[in-house]
């Protein structure tokens, strides 16, 4: 017991990191759903997470299972429709929009986690759920909430992630957190390569897609925060990574000002304000 509250403490705090990689991805997916297809970035930056973590951990392989694959395939499914109906739900939609209907998967979350793993969320972490998500409202009150094609594509996006949240926290603890990382890109990839195949090829060649992109997408955005979310996830409960997760927009509002010269209305710092209540309240109700 004297181990766990140190580690739960940095899992926390690894979600934390994760959250502000996550709030550069949207301003960069967007403009590269200008030149490539949904598929196309979900199949490429998989593929690449995939054998990166299983070239750097593929000893963990030794031990493989059907407990392990399995977890990975359940997960993998998950992360890679969340990931494809988020940026086809992009390519009509704009990045803060995107960021807030993510946001909503902290709804999702415990009772995904009820229906799991039968403990869903204590009054605390209920309350928590309750302010961030008013603060996901006040930080997008300006914008139009009128449901469109895009928002309806982002909404199921929301839920599969807060599926993958869940599950992958059964998966990493009962399972390697590494091999289930590496297959959980597998699986993702092959969600994507599987609409990829049939039309004949990528939407473009290869001389035109924006590389460094994709390889941030699959090295830093995908393979780096798969294997510290797995592990991060074994170590704390989903309802408070949803909690944290929720973060997300504020530091996608942050990245668009600080490197797009965008600024932030008085309701979105009361949407942040609210959010962070929220991310503090759940870590007061834990000690």
């Amino acid at each position: 017991m004297a181990d766990a509250a140190p580690k739960s403490r940095l899992a926390e705090a690894s979600l934390v990191l994760i959250t502000i990689i996550w709030g550069t991805t949207f301003p960069l997916l967007r403009t590269s759903l200008r030149v490539l297809d949904a598929y196309d970035i979900v199949a490429l930056r998989f593929t690449i997470a995939a054998v990166l973590i299983a070239a750097i951990y593929w000893k963990r392989f030794r031990h493989l299972n059907r407990t392990a694959v399995w977890d990975g395939a359940v997960t993998g499914l998950f992360m890679g429709a969340g990931y494809l109906t988020q940026a086809i739900g992009l390519t009509t939609i704009s990045s803060p929009r995107s960021a807030f209907i993510t946001g909503t998967a902290v709804i999702f979350v415990p009772f995904i986690d009820r229906f799991v793993s039968r403990l869903g969320a204590t009054l605390g972490e209920s309350l928590a759920v309750a302010l961030t998500f008013v603060g996901l409202l006040f930080f997008y009150a300006d914008a139009n909430l009128k449901l469109q094609a895009g928002d309806l594509w982002t909404l199921l996006g929301a839920l599969m992630f807060a599926s993958q949240v869940v599950t992958t926290n059964v998966a990493a603890r009962r399972s390697d957190p590494f091999v289930v990382s590496a297959l959980q890109s597998a699986a993702a990839a092959i969600v994507a390569w599987a609409f990829i195949i049939p039309r004949g090829g990528l939407s473009v060649p290869l001389s035109a897609i924006p590389w460094d992109r994709i390889l941030y997408f699959g090295v830093v955005a995908t393979a780096f925060i798969l294997v510290l979310q797995t592990w991060a996830l074994g170590k704390t409960k989903p309802v408070r990574a949803g909690v944290i997760y929720s973060l997300e927009p504020v530091f996608a509002a942050v990245f668009a000002m600080a490197f797009f010269g965008e600024g932030m209305s008085s309701r979105e710092v009361l949407g942040s304000a609210a959010i962070l209540l929220g991310v503090l309240v759940a870590e007061l109700k834990k000690r």
